[in-house]
C-alpha cells in the first residue's frame, strides 16, 4: 500500500514537534532579559536584597525571582547559601514562559544611548586592604603580641615563656654561650625544644650558626628577612604540638538559636579529651577587635578567642581586654513586649518606630453641615504621616463601615485577632513605610562590618529609623549578647 506525500510530511512535522519541542516553543528572535550586576555584601541576604533593595514583592521573589537568579547564576550552587563578595545578576524584569531570552547587563554608570555590555560573570575577589600586606616587625607591639596571643597557647602546651634573666647554653668546646632574654626572649616547649626569638634580627650570622650546628633543640624565629608575623606563629603553633591544628579551614559554627559564625586563622584543638577549643585571628585593625560580650558569649561554649594584633600602634599601648560580667549587662534595661495586649503590642512598635498616634478616636466620616448626615467611627489608632491620617482597626467593625473608610481615601491597616507576632510586625512596618530585615540578622562581632571574621546571626525582625535600631526578637538573650547589641547601638526587643 502506498503512503501518500502529505501523510509523510505530516509525519515529519510532528517528529520535529516531538523531538525538538523547546526550539518550537521559544521560536523566534529571543526576547532581551535586562540583569544589573550586585555585589553581595557580608550581612546581606538574597530575599532580603530583592525586597527591599528592588521593591520585589515576596510572592514574586518566592515563585519566580529566586529560580530566575538561580539559572542566570549557574556558578551558585545554593541559593540559600551565597558566599560574601560574590557578584550576583539580579534581573529587572521577567521573561515569558517558554521564551528564549539573552541576557544584558545594564551598567549603573552607563550614559543614555550607548549599547549595554554584555559581560561573562565573574566572582569578586575579596579586596585586600593595605593594612594586611606584610608589616615589618618592627611596627608591631611584639610585647602584646606575646601576652595576647602566645601566652594562652603556651600555658595549655605547657610551655615556659622566658623573658626576663640570662639563658646560659649547655657548654660547647670549652665555652660557654648565654644570651639576655629581656633582648632575646626564649620559648621553652614541653619537647625540649627552645625557640629563640629575634624579632630584630640581631644576633650575629655567625652566631646563628654557632647555634645551629651545636644544639638541635634550639631554633632561631625569625631566621632569615622579609618574614611576616604568621609564618613565625606557624611555626611556633607547629612546636606547641597540638592535637589538631585548622588553619583557613571552614567556618567554625557555635550555638542553637543564636548562631556564632567564625572564620578563624588557626583553630586549636588542644587535645582529644577536651571540648576546649582556640581561636586566632590576625586583627590589622583596632576596628577589627571582637568586642568583649561576644568573646564571653563564646567561653560559654568553652571557645577561647584570641585577637593577635598586627597593626602599628599609636600613642599609649592599649589595655588588655576586660572580660565582661553579668552585672554589667544592663539585663535589667531588656524591653519586653506581651502579644497576648495586641493592642498595647501595637502601640509598642508604633513607640519604637517613634510614632506619635493617638488612642480610640472618633473619626468624622460624613458632617451634617454638608450632607444632612452625621457619622462618626472610633478607630483604634490613628497617626498622621506625609499629610495624611492613618488609621489602624484591631476590633472587628461592620465590613460596610469598612467600607465606607476606604471610600473616604483613609489608608487603612486591618489587623486580623488571629494573626501571630511576626503578620503583626510586617503588616505594622510596612503601613509605616518602614524597610527591615528578617527573618536571620547579621551582625558583625566587632565596630565594623567590613573585613570582619566573626558573625553573630539572630532570628528577628530589624529597622532603624530616626537614628534608633531595633531588633525584635521572640529568643531568649543571654546577658553577653544583649550586652553586645547594646554595644553595637542596637535595642533588643524580646516579644512574647
Amino acid at each position: 500500500m502506498k503512503i501518500g506525500s502529505h501523510v509523510v510530511l505530516c509525519l515529519i512535522y510532528f517528529s520535529t514537534l516531538t523531538f525538538f519541542p523547546h526550539e518550537q516553543a521559544g521560536a523566534g528572535e529571543p526576547i532581551n532579559l535586562t540583569a544589573e550586576e550586585y555585589v553581595l555584601m557580608p550581612g546581606e541576604y538574597l530575599v532580603n536584597v530583592l525586597r527591599n533593595t528592588y521593591n520585589i514583592p515576596d510572592h514574586l521573589i518566592f515563585n519566580e525571582y529566586l529560580n530566575l537568579i538561580k539559572e542566570i547564576n549557574p556558578d551558585i550552587r545554593d541559593i540559600n547559601n551565597i558566599k560574601d563578595y560574590q557578584t550576583l545578576l539580579i534581573p529587572l524584569n521577567l521573561p515569558p514562559k517558554n521564551k528564549k531570552y539573552r541576557i544584558i547587563i545594564k551598567d549603573k554608570g552607563a550614559v543614555p544611548g550607548t549599547t549595554p555590555k554584555i559581560r561573562e560573570q565573574k566572582k569578586l575577589s575579596v579586596p585586600v586592604p593595605e593594612s594586611k600586606r606584610m608589616l615589618s616587625l618592627e611596627k608591631v607591639n611584639i610585647n602584646r603580641i606575646i601576652q595576647e596571643g602566645l601566652t594562652p597557647l603556651l600555658l595549655e602546651s605547657g610551655g615556659i615563656l622566658q623573658q626576663e634573666g640570662i639563658h646560659e647554653f649547655p657548654y660547647f668546646e670549652d665555652s660557654q654561650l648565654s644570651l639576655d632574654t629581656s633582648t632575646y626572649p626564649i620559648i621553652q616547649f614541653a619537647n625540649n625544644t627552645n625557640v629563640i626569638l629575634d624579632y630584630h634580627n640581631r644576633l650575629p650570622v655567625e652566631i646563628k650558626d654557632v647555634i645551629k650546628s651545636n644544639w638541635d633543640n634550639y631554633i632561631i624565629v625569625p631566621y632569615g628577612e622579609n618574614r611576616g608575623f604568621e609564618s613565625i606563629l606557624d611555626q611556633l603553633i607547629k612546636e606547641m604540638n597540638f592535637h589538631k591544628v585548622i588553619k583557613h579551614g571552614e567556618p567554625l559554627v557555635m550555638g542553637q538559636d543564636v548562631l556564632i559564625k567564625i572564620v578563624a586563622d588557626w583553630i586549636i584543638y588542644p587535645d582529644v579529651s577536651s571540648n576546649k577549643v582556640f581561636v586566632i585571628n590576625l586583627v590589622h585593625s583596632p576596628a577589627q577587635k571582637t568586642l568583649t560580650p561576644i568573646r564571653n558569649y563564646l567561653r560559654e561554649y568553652s571557645v577561647k578567642l584570641v585577637d593577635i594584633d598586627l597593626f602599628e600602634e599609636k600613642g599609649e599601648e592599649s589595655s588588655p581586654v576586660k572580660e565582661d560580667t553579668e552585672e554589667e549587662t544592663g539585663l535589667s534595661e531588656l524591653s519586653t513586649m506581651d502579644f497576648t495586649d495586641k493592642l498595647a503590642f501595637v502601640d509598642g512598635i508604633l513607640d519604637l518606630a517613634g510614632q506619635d498616634y493617638l488612642q480610640n478616636m472618633p473619626i468624622s466620616v460624613y458632617s451634617r453641615d454638608n450632607t444632612g448626615l452625621a457619622l462618626k467611627i472610633t478607630i483604634d489608632r490613628t497617626f498622621v504621616k506625609n499629610g495624611k491620617k492613618h488609621l489602624i482597626y484591631l476590633k472587628n467593625k461592620p465590613s460596610k463601615l469598612l467600607g465606607i473608610l476606604k471610600k473616604q481615601g483613609f489608608p487603612l491597616l486591618i489587623l486580623a485577632s488571629d494573626e501571630d507576632a511576626v503578620t503583626t510586625i510586617d503588616k505594622l512596618l510596612d503601613f509605616l513605610n518602614i524597610r527591615y530585615k528578617s527573618p536571620i540578622i547579621r551582625f558583625s562581632a566587632s565596630r565594623t562590618d567590613q573585613e570582619n571574621k566573626i558573625w553573630v546571626n539572630i532570628p528577628g525582625i530589624f529597622f532603624e529609623t530616626a537614628g534608633n535600631k531595633v531588633l525584635l526578637t521572640h529568643h531568649s538573650l543571654n546577658p553577653p549578647l544583649i550586652s553586645f547589641l547594646k554595644e553595637k547601638g542596637v535595642e533588643p526587643v524580646i516579644y512574647q
